[in-house]
């Protein structure tokens, strides 16, 4: 089982997996031991439901999860749809806005550029690519 710990010193890298329902936002330290999990809900049109899975994963957990997650969400024999989980995009942050009619839209950051530093926390720019 998952261990129960609420913080990750360093979210470092990001994954975005998809099904048909929901995009799942898997966050890694750099060394990629320690993993989180936010889910996002694709079939609410005006609502942004996002669910905190609060526990950190291990390597191993978190691939078995997302074996999980793709096995329960393939389509039947002979079905039409989309098969399973799949990976969207690799990116080391995501910029969000709450776009015009009521649309949520997202901006993953492909690029790790580094442009400034405020304090600890570090300021990228460039390779910005739009999701909508």
């Amino acid at each position: 089982m998952p261990q129960s710990a609420a913080i990750i010193g360093g979210i470092q890298q990001l994954v975005l997996y998809e099904t048909r329902a929901r995009y799942f936002l898997v966050g890694s330290n750099h060394a990629q031991t320690k993993h989180r999990v936010l889910k996002i809900d694709r079939t609410e049109p005006k609502d942004l439901v996002i669910i905190d899975d609060k526990h950190v994963y291990n390597q191993q957990e978190v691939r078995e999860l997302l074996g999980r997650l793709d096995q329960g969400n393939r389509t039947k024999i002979g079905q039409k749809g989309s098969s399973g989980l799949s990976r969207a995009v690799l990116a080391f942050g995501i910029v969000g806005e709450h776009g015009s009619g009521e649309v949520y839209r997202s901006i993953p950051a492909t690029l790790k550029v580094t442009v400034s530093t405020v304090s600890s926390i570090i300021i990228y720019g460039r390779g910005l690519e739009d999701s909508s």
